[in-house]
Order: C-alpha cells, then structure tokens, then sequence
C-alpha cells in the first residue's frame, strides 16, 4: 500500500517535471482499476531507501539494467487501488514523505493492470493518450548462473526491449532470475498483446525458460530518460514496420 499522510496541497512539484505533464488527461481521469507505483532515488542512496521500506513496511527493489546512463535503480514499490487521479494524490503524498525523509525522488512510474477499465483496447484509443503512456511487459526467465546473455539480449532488442535483473534475488538453487523488458507505445492493449506473444515465442523457439509473464499500463513515467541507452525502442518499430512492408 502507499504511505499515507495528512492531506497537503497536491500540485506536481512533489514528482520530476522533466517527463510529461503529470496533471491527468480526460482519458487518464476514467482509468480506474488495481496500480502499481515506483519511486526511484539515486543508486546512491540504495541502502538508506532499503532501510526506510522496512521501518515503513513497504516493498524495497533494487532493478539493474544490463545497459545504459542509470543502470542502478533502486525504488519503491507500492501498490493501490482507484481511480488514477486518486492514486496519483497518494502517489505525490509519498513522494513528498520521502522528500522530507532526505531522498530525491527521480522519477514516478503509476502502472495499472492491462485490464483496468479506461486502459486502451484499440490503436485509435491508444492514440488519445499519446505517446507518453505505454503498455509495458516483464518476463521472468530462469537463466543457469554463468550463462552468456548476448543472444538473449539480440532476441530482446528486435522485440523493444532489452534485460534487467532484481539485484537483491538470490536463488539458492543457483539459477539467475533474468528480466526481459517490452514496451509498446501508440497501440492498444490487442496489439500489445500480440507483441508480448511474439516475444515469448521467440524466447521458447531459442530455448529460455519462461517463468512467467506480466503486462502493465504505464499511464504515468514521469522521467524516461533515466532510461536512455537501455530499451531502443525507435530501432525494433522500424524494423517491424519493414516486415510488414515486404509482406
């Protein structure tokens, strides 16, 4: 759940401005539903955000991308659920504990689930809410520890994706959980989907093992650069859009 506090003014500073307006969008006002929010700080400040989930029973994570700027992104995880203006206000709530805790806040992520009502079916509704909101896929894979993952990452990056792995899972079996990211902008939950499919055949078809699946709806990223050199998304679009030219 978010940490709550006593009711305070709810305008965006308590969130980076650097992404887009975090103000709801008349189609984001009618997403309601289950949500999942991160709050991401600085690797820097990765243990004493470990220590203040604790003491405030709430869930530590600690993500490293396989690449990029900021490969270290230790966050909060919170879950909630509402409308999506009700959820942002806990999420800004939170957001502002920290900050008087002595943490940065760098970014804010509010993900609903694929099937919350309001989230975009079609590629024409997902067009009404811009290129800023984006359906996003985790697949877990089970990787023997040791194992390159240079292929794996090719098969990735002609999805739109690319690998992360949770810096604090360890396995006592000594096989490495190993994510694989997707994000699909511009389109509906059915296109998505189908992309999503094409991913996990692919990985199936080249032997990994899927421990499981998970979509989300990115209706909030307030900073995506904190992802940039990671997931390139504009390379695997055009390659797809080439396909389905030549077909």
């Amino acid at each position: 759940m978010l940490v709550t506090t006593p009711h305070q003014d709810h305008s965006a500073t308590d969130l980076p401005r650097t992404g887009p307006a975090t103000e709801p969008a008349a189609e984001l006002a009618l997403l309601r539903g289950d949500f999942e929010v991160h709050l991401t700080v600085g690797a820097e400040a990765a243990d004493a955000l470990a220590a203040w989930a604790e003491e405030h029973g709430v869930k530590f994570v600690h993500i490293l991308l396989a690449r990029g700027s900021a490969a270290s992104q230790p966050m909060l995880t919170l879950r909630a659920s509402g409308s999506y203006t009700e959820v942002l206000a806990e999420t800004r709530r939170t957001a502002r504990r920290l900050a008087a805790d002595g943490f940065t806040v760098l970014r804010a992520k509010v993900e609903s689930v694929p099937w919350a009502e309001g989230v975009p079916a079609s590629d024409a509704d997902a067009a009404r809410f811009g290129a800023a909101r984006y359906f996003e896929h985790h697949v877990k894979l089970l990787v023997p520890e040791g194992a390159a993952t240079d292929g794996l990452a090719e098969l990735a990056v002609r999805h739109a994706a690319h690998l992360s792995r949770n810096a604090r899972r360890v396995r006592p079996d000594g096989v490495r959980e190993q994510f694989v990211t997707q994000r699909c902008r511009l389109v509906g939950s059915e296109t998505a989907a189908a992309r999503l499919d094409a991913l996990l055949a692919d990985l199936t078809a080249a032997g990994h093992q899927v421990a499981s699946a998970e979509r989300e709806f990115v209706a909030l990223d307030s900073d995506e650069t904190l992802d940039a050199g990671w997931i390139d998304e504009v390379a695997a679009v055009a390659k797809v859009a080439a396909v389905s030219t030549a077909a």
